[in-house]
């Protein structure tokens, strides 16, 4: 089991915090942790196809930035993306799914992590690990196709220039 994995298997036990753990700090920390098990998931699928030492691969895979893996990811969830093939690839609709969860998802991790006035039930948390996993079984469906090649591609460079 990968990193990715092992963050969504953390988020999902810390939605259902114990009744003598921080309620609060528990549920915060699941919507983050959901959220970087995202972002590690995007993160070593591009870097799979990278067939370097593994040092180069770890320098590779810290190029990753939030800001222009939500920018991307944005554009594609709206439809709007432009990828690098030419004629312009079919966007499936799990790779826009994907893309729609990691913004939402980082969204939510900065109201989990900077907003002491937002308070959060595990019902909400619980809310935040499915959709994570429903991302990693979209993104299982559509791997392989052209469009999710360059989407990984794109979150690495950003969006294509015209």
């Amino acid at each position: 089991m990968g990193i990715a994995e092992d963050l969504l298997t953390l988020a999902g036990r810390l939605a259902d915090p114990a009744r003598e753990e921080p309620e609060q700090a528990s549920l915060r920390r699941s919507v983050s942790t959901a959220y970087y098990s995202l972002f590690q998931f995007l993160v070593q699928e591009a870097a799979q196809g990278w067939n370097g030492t593994d040092a180069v691969r770890v320098g590779l895979e810290r190029r990753f930035e939030h800001a222009r893996m939500k920018s991307v990811s944005q554009s594609v969830a709206q439809d709007k993306w432009i990828g690098w093939s030419s004629p312009a690839l079919t966007v499936p609709s799990d790779l826009r799914s994907v893309a729609r969860t990691f913004v939402i998802l980082q969204e939510a991790r900065h109201l989990a992590d900077y907003d002491n006035g937002k308070g959060w039930t595990p019902i909400e948390a619980r809310e935040k690990v499915a959709e994570v996993q429903l991302a990693f079984e979209n993104w299982a469906n559509i791997r392989t196709h052209p469009a999710a090649n360059e989407y990984l591609l794109s979150l690495l460079v950003g969006n294509k220039r015209e």
